[in-house]
């Protein structure tokens, strides 16, 4: 397992406020936490890095895991402890009032992947195609699923940035929850700064390209820029490709 991950402003921003980390335990372990945040001046950019820095804290203390409940007990504890904290931080100022963020959570233990994600930051595994595999909590989801409106209706839809849940600013939140075995490939987690800017077609062919995983990882930087580029793009990129130390 090899994880490499990238964050760049973009053409249009002029504060990042995304934010990725991992923390890889073993050639079979390892947790990728990304974050988009959300609020005026620099508040989406502290969310973000408060609930991806809490997690990979948490992470680090655990010693190891015990069953598949443990882990997902522990991921659900996780998420809603940086919600918290969060929703705590945004009270001690008017300027981080409303403050928030999306979450897509990784982790790998051996042949599983374990995913969680709250908004619209995506996961997807790239074998035989490419397969999203969370849904976005967007209001142009729910009108998709309703037969509203189309999926191509949605890529344009001038609702869908609009979130139903976040981190530090729903009462409540209901994380998602998907496990599943996987074999060689590639794990995708990122920002809508990613997906907006490229289609499917365009991330198929930068990662099945003959490059290094460091250069499938410029070229996707590289590529969003220069086809749309009017957001933040993050991500980490997670190649299951045998074991390579670091």
């Amino acid at each position: 397992m090899l994880i490499i991950t990238k964050s760049d402003i973009g053409c249009v921003r002029k504060v990042n406020q995304d934010y990725v980390r991992f923390h890889q335990k073993s050639d079979h372990e390892g947790l990728v936490v990304l974050c988009d945040g959300m609020g005026g001046h620099k508040a989406g950019e502290i969310a973000s890095q408060m609930v991806c820095d809490d997690i990979i804290e948490s992470y680090q203390n655990i010693s190891s895991f015990h069953d598949h409940d443990d882990i997902k007990n522990w991921i659900m504890a996780s998420i809603e402890h940086a919600h918290q904290k969060v929703q705590l931080k945004s009270h001690e100022s008017p300027e981080y009032e409303g403050m928030g963020t999306t979450i897509a959570l990784v982790l790998c233990v051996d042949d599983m992947v374990y995913i969680s994600h709250v908004g619209d930051s995506r996961v997807y595994w790239m074998n035989n195609g490419l397969e999203q595999l969370t849904k976005d909590d967007t209001l142009v989801n729910v009108l998709v699923d309703s037969g509203t409106i189309s999926q191509a209706e949605a890529k344009i839809h001038p609702q869908k940035n609009i979130l139903l849940q976040a981190v530090g600013v729903s009462d409540s939140l209901n994380p998602s929850f998907l496990e599943k075995q996987i074999e060689n490939g590639f794990l995708l987690v990122c920002s809508d700064g990613l997906y907006n800017s490229l289609s499917d077609e365009q991330i198929v062919q930068i990662l099945c390209s003959q490059e290094d995983i460091q250069k499938k990882s410029c070229q996707l930087i590289e590529t969003a820029k220069q086809y749309g580029g009017q957001d933040n793009i993050s991500f980490a990129l997670i190649s299951t490709k045998g074991v390579v130390h670091l």
